[in-house]
């Protein structure tokens, strides 16, 4: 991400509360929100967030190689709140797949346990990172080995570097800076937005997660409008959070984004 300049140290703090908390004397902080929803949109890794008041309309939220939930506020020229997961990273982990042969092993027959081998095979054409590289591989050879354990018929073995393969799998976790370029939010993937500025981005973080967090104005019909986008990754899943609508109504999103937990997923990294 040469392309970025991320800011960091104390003043990564102040530059994320400016950046959420907005003019803090013209929005509404006494709105209350409707109690925590979970959502699972893999099933790797769960999240919850309270929702907008019912005044904002809830609708499945798809755009893009991304899945979740939007809210569109009623009367309003298009306002809007959006939580979502990107699927590109979910979809590169194994590690619930793993887990899922594991605790089926005893249903598998020769034919069926090659071909779920095959699809927990680690695919990694470009790696994030130095650790992903050589940890693709060894999975890989881990994955042939036990392979070949069941079809001897020894099971035991199978299960023990299907184990193995597990835990080394685990280990490879990506970071929201080394992934983010492939869906950060810009002004050249964004040219539909009238007389869009967008803000460089900053660091912040999502219930104790680090995030990155993209500031933008645009025209909506005339009307001057602020945005965010932020971006956090959990277990190796990218969710998206986005705003677009009245500076007025920036205060609820930041409730929305400050009331974001992560359940325990399927598989810790």
């Amino acid at each position: 991400m040469d392309h970025m300049r991320l800011l960091r140290g104390p003043a990564t703090a102040l530059i994320f509360f400016m950046v959420l908390a907005g003019c803090q004397d013209t929005t509404r902080q006494d709105v209350e929100l409707p109690l925590p929803e979970v959502f699972t949109w893999t099933t790797g890794q769960p999240i919850s967030f309270s929702p907008p008041p019912d005044t904002w309309n809830g609708s499945r939220y798809q755009n893009g190689g991304a899945e979740g939930v939007s809210y569109v506020l009623a009367g309003s020229k298009g306002e809007q709140i959006f939580v979502a997961e990107r699927f590109f990273l979910g979809r590169r982990d194994r590690c619930v797949k793993l887990k899922e042969i594991l605790e089926n092993m005893q249903d598998y027959d020769r034919s069926s346990f090659r071909r779920a081998i095959g699809k927990a095979r680690l695919f990694a054409p470009e790696p994030y990172n130095a650790h992903e590289k050589r940890t693709v591989n060894d999975v890989n050879e881990i994955l042939d080995r036990a392979s070949e354990a069941f079809l001897r018929a020894d099971t035991t073995t199978a299960r023990l570097e299907l184990e193995w393969a597990l835990e080394q799998a685990s280990t490879i976790q990506y970071t929201v800076e080394e992934t983010v370029d492939e869906v950060l939010f810009t002004r050249e993937k964004n040219s539909v937005y009238p007389a869009l500025q967008v803000d460089e981005p900053v660091l912040g973080e999502v219930d104790g997660e680090p995030a990155l967090v993209v500031g933008f104005t645009f025209q909506g019909h005339g009307t001057p409008m602020v945005g965010r986008r932020v971006y956090a990754v959990k277990n190796n899943r990218m969710f998206e959070f986005g705003f677009q609508g009245l500076q007025e109504n920036l205060a609820l999103f930041e409730k929305v984004l400050a009331s974001v937990t992560f359940p325990p997923g399927a598989c810790e990294h």
